[in-house]
């Protein structure tokens, strides 16, 4: 009986070549979509599953707020691991990671090599995540100070075939470290990637409960639930918190949260930190779940629109069937029978598609990883539990696409047929404008989604930031060079092409070395209002070399020794802190807390405000403190030979140092914050062009069918007159009409998708209706095209061999 069916079925399919055509390849394209977007999506949802104990694993964070400023902090208190592996017995394991440097210039014998994934952690951190060791054992790696252990790569680039154990190399400036071990590459759906790890002992940390500077995991002990953790931590808070801020900050921890003040710590799963995660100081930049949830939807809707042009182009041929479906009963087949012989047609284009789908994703798949940043290998669709996934999957989309069609022409009479008095067109015309129209509407959303990504990326990179970003090189890890900065900077002010050099402790857009201060305006009041803002060091030539424009006062003067004890501040900080007159005003600087620690400043001048990280986020309040940061240096240059300068500041950098010479370009590290939003532009426009093609298919079928439905009637009207133009108003007018509602359905469903994405920036575009309207104009100029061609072809064939039948 399969068999049976199955012959038939082919034979169909040859006898209607162009639309087994058109089936085929829309639904092999939405196969193809689909399957590219489900490797991103179950990657991005599998991220840190891979460790045995991750159901039982968190990060421990610190949440609160000061003075209305939210704080959501990934790090937590250096002391605070130690007291719940010790005090609480529900922990079974607890393991810290410090990764606030993050990149060293690492040295073996003559070799220098900049590495920026380096963290230290304590001793159990292999046996706390599931990170298998190639050389060494999990418990004895970090136990000893100065030791370190390499992921595989690393230790290959450095050692080659040679066994790396008991090597040495030297980790920036914190001297020799002897290599304990080797460990597996983690893998890439993981929050966390370190190719260096030492050994924690080798650190100074700052035992001090109000300081954030580590990343502390916790594993629970089995049938421990998190609440109870979590039931018990006030406790720990005012234990040690309390008694803490009151001997440093001469506040109560009662006063505090008195002034609508608070702090705890909080716990995440490890799990949700990938996609639900975007506190200060995260490991890695995180995902977004609304992106998982974006593209999925994406994907159903591609499919959904391939699996409505076979149901639209099925039961639009049904009249070329009906006889078959007649004959096929008086000779006995019942409805069952008939159901089967169709849906294992759906079944044969659904298959035969899947095949021409992977064979797409094989090819596409390293031009998809390029745009969407990822990694993924075609093994990995036809390995493990995947093959049979999509199998099964494929024979639930060729039922789904099969099933309205099977029934609709299995349902016919035969007395009806036979005699000719079937009528097909009213039964399911409603329908197949109605799949159209959902058609359009999805696509016509993509187009509008697509040109307001475009839209705010173009904004953010071209509004004005606050100073001027072009023509200024960034020199990086100038922190190498010591006490030698001075030096190297004379030299570059030599240079005809060096217009002015300048460092500190954070350039725009740049890895920070700036901290976030506790600074208050009353000296010596435990009482006063305390802020915590971000702040850095700069030296005089910042503001000119990167041209940031002073708003009020003045820049600070190498020939004033009081300007050691002065401060810039931008436009937010002096409305943060109420300024009506902000020069000449003092703010102390609390530091660590200590009673020696808290210094006092003055107000020398304003800066206007200047974007200094992604405009995600408003311009926050910013201190510049006046001192000598080498952390990073920024060059402004002239235009001339660019090559002929990079060589020369290379060869005055090896002059200084034996470090890796290496630089960017400012105005590429600002367009560089918004690569994941540039990726997201890009796919929707590729997104938006496969709904289209998959729409327009179904509809040049459609076309066709009508065309060829209707050739006797075109010979009539050519007969009695109508020109090749009417005739094609005539067939197009039909299409035009789902296409119309579909722009009235798709603008509101694409302004609020739209209006919600546009708000994670805080700067942004508004939503102009000339973008509904190029987007309606697009959709139906393309609609236009795709039905003239059948119309046109309908309407230019002679009228006598159209009516030659009659």
């Amino acid at each position: 009986m399969i068999r049976n069916y199955l012959t038939v079925a082919r034979r169909n399919l040859l006898r209607n070549k162009t639309f087994a055509a058109i089936n085929i390849t829309g639904l092999a394209v939405g196969l193809a979509t689909c399957l590219m977007i489900m490797l991103y999506v179950v990657h991005e949802l599998s991220y840190d599953r891979y460790h045995a104990k991750a159901d039982r694993m968190y990060r421990m964070t610190i949440l609160g707020q000061i003075e209305g400023k939210a704080l959501n902090i990934a790090y937590s208190s250096v002391p605070a691991g130690p007291t719940l592996a010790n005090d609480y017995p529900g922990v079974e394991a607890v393991t810290r990671v410090d990764n606030r440097q993050g990149t060293f210039i690492v040295t073996r014998g003559t070799e220098s090599v900049k590495e920026e994934h380096v963290a230290h952690a304590d001793s159990n951190f292999f046996d706390t995540f599931s990170i298998p060791l190639l050389k060494g054992r999990a418990g004895d790696v970090l136990t000893q100070p100065n030791t370190v252990v390499l992921n595989e790569s690393t230790a290959r680039k450095y050692f080659g075939n040679e066994d790396p154990v008991g090597q040495t190399i030297t980790l920036g400036t914190l001297g020799l470290y002897r290599v304990t071990g080797v460990f597996q590459d983690i893998p890439s759906n993981s929050h966390f990637h370190y190719n260096i790890i030492g050994s924690l002992r080798s650190l100074k940390l700052r035992e001090t409960w109000l300081s954030s500077g580590i990343m502390t995991y916790i594993v629970l002990r089995p049938n421990y639930a998190i609440g109870q953790l979590e039931a018990r931590i006030p406790e720990m808070v005012r234990k040690h918190i309390s008694s803490e801020m009151k001997q440093l900050l001469g506040v109560s921890l009662s006063d505090f949260q008195q002034k609508g003040n608070s702090f705890r710590f909080g716990f995440q799963p490890v799990t949700d930190i990938h996609l639900h995660s975007h506190l200060e100081g995260e490991a890695e930049p995180n995902g977004d779940l609304k992106y998982v949830y974006i593209f999925s939807v994406i994907a159903v809707f591609i499919l959904l629109l391939a699996c409505i042009n076979f149901m639209n182009l099925s039961t639009a041929g049904s009249a070329g069937r009906a006889r078959e479906v007649g004959v096929r009963k008086v000779l006995g087949s019942h409805q069952g029978q008939l159901i089967g012989q169709f849906l294992s047609e759906s079944m044969l284009v659904t298959f035969m598609a899947l095949v021409i789908a992977l064979g797409l994703v094989f090819m596409a798949l390293p031009a998809f990883n390029r745009l969407a940043g990822t990694d993924f290998t075609f093994s990995v669709l036809v390995s493990g539990g995947m093959l049979p996934a999509i199998f099964l999957s494929s024979l639930f989309i060729g039922l789904l696409a099969g099933s309205y069609p099977a029934f609709i022409l299995s349902s016919f009479k035969p007395v009806s047929v036979l005699k000719g008095r079937l009528q097909i067109g009213a039964r399911s015309g409603w329908l197949r404008h109605s799949l159209v129209t959902v058609q359009f509407m999805v696509s016509i959303s993509m187009i509008i989604g697509t040109l307001i990504v475009y839209r705010q990326l173009h904004f953010i990179q071209h509004k004005k930031v606050g100073f001027d970003k072009e023509q200024v090189l960034m020199v990086h890890d100038t922190y190498t060079l010591g006490d030698k900065t001075g030096a190297f900077k004379s030299e570059l002010r030599k240079l005809s092409q060096v217009i002015d050099v300048t460092s500190g402790g954070y350039m725009p857009a740049g890895p920070t070395n700036h901290s976030v201060d506790g600074i208050r305006l009353e000296d010596g009041n435990p009482q006063a209002t305390l802020y915590r803002e971000k702040s850095f060091y700069i030296d005089d030539r910042y503001i000119h070399t990167l041209g940031i424009a002073l708003a009020q006062g003045r820049n600070f003067l190498p020939a004033h020794p009081a300007d050691q004890s002065a401060v810039l501040l931008n436009e937010a900080a002096v409305k943060r802190f109420g300024f009506k007159q902000p020069v000449g005003q003092q703010i102390w600087a609390v530091g660590d807390g200590s009673p020696n620690s808290q210094r006092r400043y003055t107000v020398v001048g304003v800066l206007k405000d200047f974007h200094f990280e992604s405009m995600h986020e408003a311009i926050a309040p910013l201190i510049m403190f006046y001192g000598e940061d080498n952390y990073q240096m920024a060059i402004r240059i002239r235009t001339g030979n660019l090559p002929e300068l990079l060589k020369t500041l290379a060869t005055i950098w090896k002059a200084q140092t034996s470090n890796p010479f290496a630089y960017s370009f400012l105005n590429e590290r600002f367009n560089a914050m918004y690569q994941s939003e540039e990726r997201v532009g890009r796919l929707f426009g590729i997104f938006a062009g496969l709904t289209i093609f998959v729409a327009c298919l179904g509809l040049f079928g459609l076309a066709a069918f009508t065309a060829q439905r209707r050739t006797k009637e075109i010979g009539v009207r050519k007969v009695l007159g109508a020109s090749v133009g009417s005739v094609v108003v005539l067939l197009s007018r039909d299409f035009l009409k789902p296409v119309l509602i579909a722009l009235i359905i798709a603008t509101p469903v694409a302004w609020y998708g739209m209006h919600q994405w546009l708000q994670d920036f805080a700067y942004r575009i508004n939503v102009e209706w000339w973008v509904f309207v190029l987007a309606g104009a697009l959709a139906i100029t393309i609609a236009l095209l795709t039905v003239s061609f059948q119309s046109i072809k309908a309407a230019m064939i002679n009228p006598v061999k159209s009516l030659k039948a009659e």
